[in-house]
């Protein structure tokens, strides 16, 4: 039986959430950054729907809402990550925040089902500025971690993500139904300034 033992440096253990949460202002100010823009990015999508099944009542324009949704990454993500490494990574993220609160405040013309055009191309708008705001956050990550920090800095940044989308529906929904579509948009435009 043969016995490999290394000669090379002992590995670090990684760091705990609380441990980089506390100890890494940086990397803390990305991360409630992510949380609040990424709440925003879901907080808005059940007034969105809700809005347009008052108005049309057609499943066929809910869709033609989440092709608006999930296009934009798809065309535009590409573009926004070779920006993430070529200019202020800060800049782009805080320029897509005060665009997004601009943009989700255009919800509140739409009013009638001739205004749905408008509905479409804000949702697009929003989420293609969405698509230049993630790059950018994940390209900075590294950035401000040590190697010690990364794996819990990546873990922390992908559950951020799948805890945003059900507790951002969650409380947009919540919020649409007590208060209307209205209130909804204007809090989630909040969000984005915060």
């Amino acid at each position: 039986m043969t016995t490999i033992t290394s000669s090379g440096p002992e590995t670090q253990t990684p760091a705990g959430y609380i441990e980089l949460l506390r100890g890494n202002r940086a990397f803390r100010q990305v991360w409630l950054g992510q949380v609040v823009s990424q709440l925003g990015d879901w907080f808005d999508t059940i007034a969105v729907y809700t809005l347009v099944l008052k108005l049309t009542g057609s499943g066929r324009a809910l869709g033609l809402v989440l092709v608006a949704r999930f296009l934009p990454s798809v065309v535009v993500g590409p573009l926004a990550g070779v920006l993430a490494d070529r200019f202020s990574r800060r800049a782009i993220m805080i320029w897509s925040d005060l665009l997004r609160a601009l943009v989700v405040l255009g919800f509140l013309f739409v009013r009638r089902p001739e205004h749905l055009w408008l509905l479409y191309a804000l949702t697009v708008l929003q989420l293609a500025l969405s698509a230049f705001f993630e790059p950018a956050r994940a390209a900075a990550v590294p950035s401000v971690v040590s190697e010690r920090e990364l794996l819990p800095a990546n873990a922390l940044s992908s559950v951020t993500w799948s805890a945003m989308l059900t507790i951002g529906a969650a409380i947009g929904g919540e919020m649409t139904g007590r208060f209307g579509t209205d209130a909804a948009f204007v809090l989630d435009s909040a969000t984005y300034l915060a």
